[in-house]
């Protein structure tokens, strides 16, 4: 049973990101914007600072390729503007239209929403235990696939 409770927890979570995904695209696509496309603008600075295309795709733990397909996106429907940095011609720095401001608080309520709908029937004790040991868990599966080696089996 023991070995049952351990092979469902990536299921489990498996369920959860999908079903994340089904919701947040349903309230979002009124607005034109998939997945990659509202989570980069929910992490990006309102303020316009320190909104660098790497650090992006390092805080979101996701594909350079996939952070620039995004901004290229979110730049086209006018929610942002990608100026190259002055400091490395390399790098994107991304700035908010006034656009995109106006859509972080939809995007924020939107993911407050489904945070509310998954943790239901739950009291705070509960609600701030699941979110330590998920991020015990994140913690856990960074350590392994970003660290430099894996263990065998």
């Amino acid at each position: 049973m023991e070995n049952q409770k351990t092979e469902s927890v990536g299921k489990l979570i498996s369920i959860i990101h999908r079903q994340a995904q089904i919701y947040l695209n349903a309230k979002l696509n009124p607005y034109g914007l998939n997945y990659s496309e509202y989570i980069s603008l929910a992490n990006l600075s309102p303020d316009n600072s320190g909104n660098n295309q790497k650090h992006l795709s390092d805080i979101l733990i996701i594909d350079g390729a996939l952070t620039t397909r995004a901004m290229k996106s979110l730049e086209n429907k006018g929610y942002i503007i990608r100026e190259k940095s002055k400091s490395d011609k390399r790098a994107n720095n991304v700035k908010l239209t006034i656009k995109g401001i106006e859509m972080q608080p939809i995007i924020l309520s939107a993911l407050k929403d489904w945070t509310d709908v998954i943790l239901e029937g739950m009291n705070e004790e509960e609600k701030d235990d699941i979110i330590q040991k998920l991020t015990v868990m994140s913690a856990n599966a960074l350590n392994v696939t970003k660290g430099t080696s894996y263990e065998k089996t």
